[in-house]
């Protein structure tokens, strides 16, 4: 005779059971789960688009180790000793790091990618990590020297450069509102720097790391607040991103993202530490 542990037993697996398997089948798809995870393992290649940003991905110059390091570099490695493969890496630029899916050319761009609307309109993006932002202008500049904060700029002797049409842009005129405005035209990955060392602006935005690098290349610049790595303004997220219409591998992308998380962010700050 049946018990009723038993029954109640057989109860609880038929309605956990599909959750436990969709789980594990995200961490280890199997065959017939998506068409491009299984394109991937017959052809035995994971074919990632690079393009080298500190600190998210970082051509490595030495031939004896991995091509590239930080932490999208690290989400691409565990992608692939999942799937048993290996990994072909494709250059890319700014302006092709996102157009570069839809031809099919790579399965996944690893590109550092500013996550913004019109980006999640035309793929699916794959979150991993994040930013902030703060401002900068000449060392010598007394506004800037004076300014300890973002609020001290507020005013309307300060002049804010921007390229017209990027989240930076429209951030900065809602954050210092009567501060005089320097808008000229570019793409989401242009700096204003010209405007500053044409005296036209006291102070534009940027990247809290890339102007650490920036630092380096044009002496002389100084940002608000002092220490641009702590700062918290304008928190964005960076991911990666796969061609629309292909849930399943975007699942367990996701998936496997969200299980290695405290590995990728470990290795995020030894990137940081380490410098470009």
């Amino acid at each position: 005779m049946r018990s009723w542990t038993n029954v109640l037993l057989a109860a609880a697996l038929l309605f956990t059971t599909p959750l436990a398997v969709r789980a594990a089948n995200a961490l280890e798809p199997p065959p017939g789960l998506s068409s491009r995870i299984d394109a991937i393992r017959h052809r035995g290649v994971l074919r990632v688009a690079v393009l080298s940003e500190f600190p998210w991905l970082i051509k490595n110059p030495s031939v004896n180790a991995a091509p590239f390091r930080g932490p999208a570099w690290r989400l691409a490695e565990e992608y692939a000793h999942r799937l048993g493969v290996s990994i072909e890496t494709t250059p890319v630029t700014s302006d092709d790091k996102v157009s570069i899916l839809a031809s099919g050319a790579v399965d996944l761009s690893i590109a550092p990618l500013l996550v913004t609307p019109e980006r999640e309109a035309v793929v699916d993006m794959i979150p991993y990590s994040a930013s902030a932002h703060c401002v900068f202008g000449l060392a010598d500049n007394p506004k800037v020297a004076a300014a300890a904060r973002l609020d001290d700029l507020d005013q309307s002797a300060v002049t804010i450069g921007f390229i017209v049409g990027t989240p930076q842009g429209a951030w900065l005129q809602k954050r210092l509102v009567r501060a005089a405005r320097d808008g000229i035209p570019g793409n989401l990955t242009d700096l204003a720097t010209g405007e500053i060392l044409a005296h036209r602006a006291d102070v534009v935005p940027i990247d809290k790391f890339f102007f650490r690098m920036l630092q380096r290349k044009v002496p002389g610049l100084a940002s608000v607040p002092k220490d641009c790595l702590a700062s918290q303004e304008l928190p964005v997220s960076i991911a990666m991103a796969v061609d629309k219409g292909q849930p399943a591998f975007l699942d367990w992308l996701r998936a496997v993202a969200d299980s290695i998380k405290p590995e990728v962010d470990a290795e995020m700050a030894r990137t940081v530490q380490a410098g470009p």
